[in-house]
Formats: C-alpha cells, structure tokens, sequence
C-alpha cells in the first residue's frame, strides 16, 4: 500500500500525539526498511521515551498608562478633557515623492488660550519644532520609509494632558537607478 509523505508523516504524529497520552511507543523498522511506530512491543523494536515539552506562560499583561488621567488640575481655568486625533496623514497611508507633508489634527473641545495649552507634534519619538496653537505643520524633507507621527496637547508647563493616537505613513522615492 502507498502513502504520500505528508499522510505518512500525519499519521505518525497522531499516533505519537495519542500514544504519548495513553501509553508507551515503540518503533521498529519492517523488513522493507520502513520505520514503524506502535504501541505494542516487539522482539525488535525499542520504546520510544517522549518528552513533554515544557508549556509556557507568558507573564501577565499590563495595561499601558493612559495619559487622559496624567490631566493637570489648574486652580485658574479648569483644565478642558481634550479629544485629539490626526487627521492628515492617514494611518498606513504611502506618500509618493513629496517635497513636504502636510500634517493636520482634529481637536475638541479647541484649545484653551487663557491655559496657553498648545500642540507638540512628535514625529519618530521626537519633537517638531515648538508646541503650537496651528492644528497643520508641514513636515518637510522626509527620508523614504516609514514614520510614526503623534500629537500631544501640553499645557504652558510642557505637561502632557492628553495624546492622539498614532499613526504609521510610508514615504516613497523613486530609485535613482529608474
């Protein structure tokens, strides 16, 4: 009888999945040279020893600190619970050849002027330019590749009272060799 490898190779790992749980394995090879697997001992076979594979357990996850809560309490002005969010680039979006990039966010309630919050745009973890009242900066002269933007609402303290979320955008640039 013919069996393909994969049927062969299929059956010999249930038969050692169920074997390994409910009793010992042995092999031997048949007079043809096959190898064999069973569980019922043979004058030529050897048992077969398993080893259970250690399980693992990842450590327990912990919940990233939701900046929202890291919200400055001024005596003056109440401090106003911004809703911010990029509206420009989109997430995964790819640019092609641009000579600048044109960043917008969205935010609401606006700004408080009488707190002086502003926006500190952060693009691949660091600061561009100063915070600011304008919801657009251009980003110019990017390298080609992929870049993280984020937008923070800080107050005249530079504290962090709320962030937008992330977004990821590709830049591409035609090759030279083109």
């Amino acid at each position: 009888m013919a069996y393909d490898a994969s049927m062969k190779y299929g059956l010999l790992f249930l038969l050692l999945i169920t074997s390994a749980i409910h009793a010992q394995v042995y092999r031997s090879v048949d007079k043809n040279g096959n190898v064999v697997f069973t569980d019922v001992a043979s004058d030529n076979s050897e048992e077969v020893i398993i080893d259970i594979a250690p399980s693992y357990n990842p450590p327990p996850t912990v919940p990233l600190a939701v900046e929202d809560s890291d919200v400055e309490n001024s005596t003056d002005v109440k401090t106003p619970l911004y809703k911010v969010s990029i509206t420009s680039p989109t997430h995964n979006e790819s640019i092609q050849n641009p000579e600048t990039v044109s960043a917008t966010v969205s935010i609401e309630p606006k700004l408080n002027a009488i707190r002086a919050d502003k926006l500190l745009f952060k693009l691949d973890g660091k600061n561009v330019g100063k915070a600011q009242t304008s919801e657009t900066i251009s980003l110019p002269r990017l390298d080609r590749g992929s870049h993280i933007l984020v937008v923070s609402v800080v107050d005249k303290a530079g504290k962090v009272l709320t962030r937008s979320k992330s977004i990821l955008f590709h830049i591409h640039r035609a090759s030279v060799a083109q």
